[in-house]
Parts: C-alpha cells; sequence; structure tokens
C-alpha cells in the first residue's frame, strides 16, 4: 500500500473493524489471527496464575475465564469453570489438571462449537493442562 493513501476504520454492528481503501483478510486470515491472540491470551492466563499460586494468592478459591475463537461468530469468547471453589482450601496445581480435565470433557460433549472450534479450544484446555503438570499436549492450528 502506498504510504499517501489515507486509510479509514470503519465499525460494521460493533464487532469487527473494517479497514476502507485497504485489503480485507480473509476469513481464514482472521480465524488463524483470532487463534493465535486466543493462544497468547491463554499464556498470559498460565503466567498469571502461576504468580499468584507462588503468592499464595489462590488459597480461596479460583475461577478461571479462558479465551478461545469461535469460528462460526469470528469473535473471541470465554468459556468459565471453577478450579477451586471458595473456601478455604490450599491451591495444589494438580488441582487445575483435574478441573482442566473435566472441562475438556464438558466441551466434547457441547454441540454448540463447530467441530474446528472444538478443536481449537481443546487445544487451548490442553495448553493449561500441560502448564500445570497434566503432561504434554499437541495443539492443533486448523
Amino acid at each position: 500500500m502506498d504510504p499517501s493513501e489515507a486509510v479509514a476504520v470503519v465499525f460494521d454492528s460493533g464487532q469487527r473493524p473494517t479497514a476502507v481503501g485497504a485489503h480485507e483478510p480473509s476469513v481464514e486470515q482472521t480465524i488463524a489471527r483470532g487463534r493465535r491472540l486466543a493462544g497468547l491470551a491463554v499464556e498470559e492466563l498460565i503466567e498469571e496464575v502461576q504468580r499468584r499460586a507462588a503468592g499464595h494468592q489462590l488459597d480461596r478459591g479460583l475461577r478461571l475465564s479462558l479465551p478461545f475463537y469461535d469460528d462460526r461468530r469470528l469473535t473471541l469468547r470465554r468459556r468459565d469453570f471453577t478450579v477451586i471453589p471458595r473456601g478455604r482450601i490450599l491451591f495444589v496445581p494438580a488441582f487445575v489438571v483435574i478441573a482442566v480435565e473435566r472441562e475438556m470433557a464438558r466441551v466434547i460433549e457441547d454441540r454448540q462449537y463447530a467441530d474446528s472450534t472444538r478443536t481449537h479450544l481443546l487445544g487451548l484446555l490442553g495448553m493449561l493442562r500441560a502448564a500445570f503438570g497434566g503432561g504434554q499436549v499437541e495443539v492443533e492450528d486448523g
């Protein structure tokens, strides 16, 4: 693109910005970008949980809001689940592994997602499980 050309950003329906006068990304590019963004957000989530666990700030409960990219809606969404209920339960990394494995079973049963979104979401959950001692998992970008 010529640097002298102006590019305006127009928001249609409040969801996704579209560039006027510039090449719009394809749906595949948008999905790939959304999945990368969700992966980075999960990495930040893992770092934050590990930091708070080291400071004993999670001994009164832990609820996670896992970001993922929905292929049908073409938006970043969140899946919420409880790792440790409110109370005075000391944080143990194995609790994250157990909660993630339960959530993975729920995602497999949940029919609201496209197969590619389900695979993406299971990969992100696998990253979370692996970070807390649940073994390695292959993340499939599809």
